[in-house]
């Protein structure tokens, strides 16, 4: 006699990583060889820079580190910065206090500045990117749209994430630095 059966299906519970996860993974080395962010608990593979990414990068640190001027601020590339229990950013380039530790992965209120350098990535660093560094309290966040030659200026971070006030300069206008008074321009 024959029984009507079914297939066994397999349902493997799915489990996030945390951000204390990817920072034991980041300490380990994990990422050594590659770019990586963790986003909602799922590790995602960054793509590697371009090579006019890096100089205006590279262009925009040393700017941004003149108005700095001996104040207990450094600045960093590449900096991961916690957003929540789930996900870690990478930021092209963060300024912060000086008295951070050096061996964790700073949280978004800890940041004065958040930079992202928009060559390919307009979408997620308009989008994405600012809801995260919003939510996660990062006072001041900047996109860097190279293809229009304009930075997005937004302060104000909401607590439900994204920002309450946004500018755009274009390259060639003074972008106020929230610790100095001399400002920075692109070109």
């Amino acid at each position: 006699m024959n029984h009507p059966f079914r297939l066994a299906e397999l349902q493997e519970p799915r489990v996030a990583f945390t951000a204390a996860d990817f920072e034991r993974m980041l300490k380990l080395g994990a990422f050594a060889d590659m770019r990586a962010e963790l986003v909602g608990g799922a590790l995602v593979k960054m793509m590697p820079a371009l090579p006019g990414h890096g100089e205006r990068n590279a262009t925009l640190v040393l700017r941004l580190h003149a108005t700095i001027n001996g104040q207990p601020l450094a600045i960093a590339t590449d900096l991961a910065i916690r957003i929540d229990d789930l996900t870690v950013r990478a930021a092209d380039i963060a300024i912060y206090p000086d008295t951070l530790p050096q061996d964790e992965v700073p949280d978004g209120a800890d940041i004065l500045l958040a930079v992202e350098i928009a060559d390919t990535t307009l979408a997620r660093d308009l989008g994405e990117k600012f809801a995260d560094y919003g939510r996660a309290a990062v006072p001041n966040y900047w996109v860097v749209d190279a293809a229009a030659r304009v930075v997005h200026v937004m302060t104000s971070p909401k607590p439900d994430g994204g920002y309450a006030d946004r500018q755009v300069a274009r390259f060639g206008d003074p972008v106020p630095v929230p610790w100095s008074d001399v400002p920075v321009t692109l070109d």
